[in-house]
């Protein structure tokens, strides 16, 4: 899947259950207002914009990208400027209704729509302008924009690029503020350190600029714990760059039968590898795939993998190919119909498709230290499964380090710096271009993930800590602890923000920062 994005255990009702006992009341229980007709009258000057369950698109425009999920919001906000927004958020708040903002919707637990019924939805699609300014100094960006189209436009306003994820139809809000993780990461760090300046609109409705000079603690909770929990993001300032005049995108793929070598040798390479080196090792029944860029010509980039390549057996095939960054970038994108210099694919115009099921379920840990040899054998054991019904499933393991480090875990409320490897655990069904919302769920692909996350949870505790961590853009229900696993030692500070700027609990979903 290749997602960066703001991401149960069997079910998600008996997930919910379970948490009830450590989330804020107000959040577990949100109030809706009175009267339709009050909160009606009160969004009327936005007009065609909103949508009600009575409005002839309200139910396309209901779901997000994982079709698992079909909570009713109250109101869906098709908003196109940050006026609209505005009017939303103090609508919301006058009448003690949940505000959901969505970027690219692509919430592994359905956050996008609220993660409960009875939300506002500001969707912000409409927010997706691209400004590259001051000769490259800085892009302005809308936070409504996806990846694909943020790479594409960037690149066509001089060849710049940012450090952000793979998936394309992911959008920056969610995948921004929960840090943003990409295969230029080891050299550039998060997307979060590439952020000099947001604009938010608050709890009152007002539009505020934040910075480390402006609202510098606000701009601290955004960066990393920023998902829905304090304001509606509407932009972002971030600091572009230009990439390798060429950059060497690769594959290689083994058996799974050479997982112990091919594993112990990836995360024996995080502490060597150069910084121009981003990769991902994909686990599942097909085999292994390492995959990646290298920002250099294609002369250096075995040089650049040897003390890696060296220690694996023989790849089964291998696929290396010199380009564009941009070339890359789309290579990674998983457009289904793409051709391989298409970029202009990366828009995701009509008739695009993704190249990922809708109907998914992820979860995640981030391991301190190199793995261990129980962790590369269960890595094994689960991967090579395969249930009935599954149409994808997948481990990708990310080495992290070089630049993700520089960062002090103080400075921002991400606090995952110090990470060696990442897992993202994905299952994914029903893989249909036309999709529709509200299948049953695959029992037999949530009990694998299930059954198979409960071991890697023996494993982390019994080598590596008896706290969890877990990657805030895969959100997941079922973590156990999750303010501890995703925020640990900066939750004291989030509450307090959190109860600064938004006390009456506004912006609340079944994970949300709660007030102090």
């Amino acid at each position: 899947m290749h997602l960066q994005h703001t991401l149960s255990s069997a079910t998600l009702l008996l997930a919910i259950s379970s948490l009830a006992s450590v989330m804020d009341p107000v959040a577990a229980a949100p109030k809706v207002p009175k009267s339709n007709t009050q909160l009606a009258n009160c969004l009327k000057p936005l007009g065609s914009k909103v949508l009600t369950s009575n409005t002839s698109t309200y139910e396309k425009e209901r779901y997000a990208f994982d079709m698992r999920f079909t909570y009713k919001p109250e109101v869906i906000v098709m908003a196109s400027n940050v006026a609209d927004i505005q009017t939303a958020v103090k609508c919301a708040k006058q009448f003690n209704v949940a505000v959901a903002p969505r970027s690219g919707g692509h919430s592994f637990e359905g956050y996008s729509i609220g993660g409960q019924d009875g939300s506002l939805v500001i969707d912000l699609r409409g927010l997706a302008s691209v400004k590259v300014q001051n000769s490259g100094k800085s892009a302005k960006v809308g936070a409504g924009i996806r990846l694909g189209k943020l790479y594409l436009d960037l690149y066509n306003q001089g060849g710049w690029t940012i450090n952000a994820g793979t998936c394309p139809s992911v959008g920056i809000g969610g995948h921004a503020l929960g840090g943003g993780f990409g295969l230029l990461s080891r050299k550039n760090g998060l997307l979060i350190d590439s952020i000099i300046e947001m604009e938010v609109v608050n709890a009152d409705g007002d539009l505020l600029t934040v910075s480390d000079s402006k609202n510098a603690d606000l701009f601290y909770a955004l960066r990393g714990a920023g998902g829905g929990s304090f304001g509606v993001v509407t932009s972002f300032t971030i600091v572009p760059f230009k990439p390798a005049p060429k950059v060497t995108s690769f594959s290689y793929e083994w058996k799974l039968s050479d997982h112990a070598k091919v594993l112990k040798a990836y995360v024996d390479f995080q502490s060597v590898a150069n910084r121009n080196v981003g990769v991902e090792m994909n686990v599942s029944p097909s085999g292994l795939e390492l995959y990646g860029i290298y920002q250099g010509p294609a002369s250096e980039q075995a040089t650049a993998l040897d003390s890696f390549l060296k220690n694996v057996p023989k790849a089964k095939s291998s696929d290396i190919r010199e380009t564009k960054q941009i070339e890359a970038q789309l290579r990674f994108a998983f457009i289904n119909g793409a051709g391989e210099k298409d970029i202009e694919a990366l828009a995701l115009e009509s008739p695009y498709t993704p190249g990922d099921s809708r109907y998914t379920k992820g979860k995640s840990l981030v391991y301190p230290i190199a793995l261990k040899s129980s962790t590369i054998a269960l890595l094994g054991k689960w991967g090579a499964q395969k249930p009935k019904g599954m149409t994808s499933n997948y481990i990708i393991i990310d080495l992290w380090g070089g630049a993700v480090k520089d960062v002090s875990a103080s400075a921002t409320s991400f606090i995952h710096r110090d990470t060696h490897t990442a897992f993202e655990f994905v299952a994914e069904w029903d893989q249909s271009t036309n999709p529709k919302a509200g299948k049953p769920d695959c029992k037999p692909c949530l009990k694998w993930m299930d059954d198979m996350y409960k071991e890697f949870l023996v494993d982390y505790k019994d080598n590596y800590s008896k706290t969890v961590r877990g990657y805030q853009n895969y959100i997941d229900l079922g973590i156990p602890n999750w303010m501890e696993a995703y925020y640990g030692q900066a939750m004291p500070r989030l509450r307090q923000i959190k109860a600064n700027v938004d006390p009456t609990n506004i912006f609340r979903f079944p994970q949300s920062i709660p007030l102090k």
